[in-house]
């Protein structure tokens, strides 16, 4: 076997392990009830918004790590982290706890930077998007087992207590497996290869000038970047849509809990079964737009407005819903949704910016999805303190603003369209009269 492909499975089996946590489609079910017992108004209030600001202070600082560390020990504390939560959740009751339990399972998160941006590091460029397919394929591999795995075991009449030490094992042996990954000895800002042109020897750069020479580069590459005003477009889109995307997949648990305890019915069980659902359908969707082959630089406004009023009208029939089975499938059709338009959005930035930069973009983005994240929790769960009905009424009315922002920007579009067609058919009809006056 190749040995660029040996280090991507290597990687592709991580990426399974990390994600195969059965007990996370039921994680509201289980603090909700015995043996943690906390009210929903804790978990909604006290509880989940811990991880929300842990992630915004964590991101910039385990991005900067991750790079300057090689990669390998950032996902090696990711498994930590992991497990380390998983612990906490079987074992630990308090609410304090649960709060500290939250500050890990942010590092967790934000330490997956290093899962998607290792592979970029030991392999060579010719092969980046193969092994972008594999990663991410891997990535829906483990959700999908994760939800299946889930579902089946709670039809069986596993506890949701139980799925907490099969995920512990998971964690556990990506943590292992994690330890044999082969190390990079090279990355792209703080770390790069240096080759003396006469000895042909690598330079060996002092750390202080390996730190200023990174940051000057990081800063290069972010105003090259953002400097185009098409990839900001998409990055707005991007930012500010995957803000909400991880506010709804924070509190969707405790939407069902409310239209579940206000509408006791049959069929309120099936979360891991949601889960392989959306999973299946977005890897689907994915795979099919990012194959689509469209002049996005015409259709692109286009797109992100309807998408945006598409996903507007779909959680708001989320918020309006008393049935758990609509509530249910909406979801679905929004994470399709969602992870459809993000295909075309993230593809319009990869293609339009410097290739090395590629992982400087994705983080900036993601830390200012984060910050309007917590800026969004502050507002609608700290001071408003919504119940989750509500709460997908603001993200509806967000989302019904985003669409509106871009169907005015698409209206603009048009009508200076139409002022240039108009202007260049006067043009040619004066053109025209010019000619037939001169041959007369």
């Amino acid at each position: 076997m190749k040995p660029w492909l040996m280090v991507t499975l290597m990687l592709c089996v991580f990426g399974v392990l990390k994600e195969t946590r059965p007990s996370e489609p039921f994680v509201t079910k289980y603090l909700t009830n015995p043996p943690m017992n906390f009210t929903q108004d804790q978990v909604n209030n006290q509880i989940y918004p811990v991880s929300i600001y842990a992630m915004l202070l964590l991101c910039v600082v385990i991005f900067l790590i991750t790079d300057l560390v090689r990669y390998k020990p950032i996902i090696i504390l990711c498994s930590v982290s992991g497990v380390a939560v998983y612990l906490m959740l079987i074992f630990g009751r308090s609410l304090i706890i649960m709060q500290i339990l939250e500050v890990l399972y942010g590092l967790f998160t934000v330490c997956e930077v290093a899962y998607y941006t290792y592979i970029y590091a030991k392999v060579d460029k010719s092969h980046y998007h193969e092994v972008t397919g594999y990663t991410r394929a891997a990535y829906l591999i483990g959700r999908a087992v994760s939800g299946l795995s889930s579902q089946i075991l709670v039809w069986c009449g596993v506890s949701y207590y139980a799925l907490n030490f099969i995920t512990l094992c998971a964690l556990s042996l990506s943590g292992i497996w994690a330890i044999f990954l082969p190390a990079v000895e090279t990355s792209i800002y703080f770390n790069p290869i240096k080759i003396d042109s006469e000895t042909g020897e690598r330079i060996k750069t002092p750390f202080g000038n390996k730190i200023t020479a990174g940051f000057h580069q990081l800063w290069i590459d972010f105003i090259a970047a953002f400097r185009n005003i098409y990839v900001v477009k998409w990055a707005f889109w991007w930012a500010l849509a995957t803000c909400c995307y991880y506010q709804i997949l924070q509190y969707v648990q405790s939407l069902w809990e409310q239209i579940l305890t206000e509408t006791p019915q049959i069929g309120g069980n099936l979360n891991g079964a949601v889960e392989l659902a959306y999973t299946l359908t977005s890897a689907a969707s994915s795979y099919s737009f990012g194959k689509l082959r469209v002049d996005w630089t015409r259709f692109g406004e286009l797109a992100l407005c309807l998408g945006s009023f598409l996903i507007s009208g779909l959680l708001l029939t989320m918020a309006l819903t008393s049935n758990i089975v609509v509530a249910y499938v909406t979801q679905v059709f929004y994470a399709l949704v969602y992870h459809s338009v993000m295909t075309i959005s993230t593809s319009e930035v990869a293609t339009n910016i410097i290739p090395d930069s590629y992982g400087l973009i994705f983080g900036f983005t993601t830390f200012v999805a984060l910050l309007l994240q917590t800026l969004l929790t502050i507002v609608v769960i700290e001071y408003l303190s919504l119940q989750p009905k509500s709460q997908f009424l603001v993200y509806s009315g967000y989302f019904a603003v985003l669409g509106c922002l871009f169907a005015l920007k698409t209206l603009i579009d048009l009508i200076f369209a139409q002022k240039r067609r108009t202007t260049t058919t006067g043009e040619e009809i004066l053109q025209t009269n010019k000619a037939d006056n001169e041959d007369t």
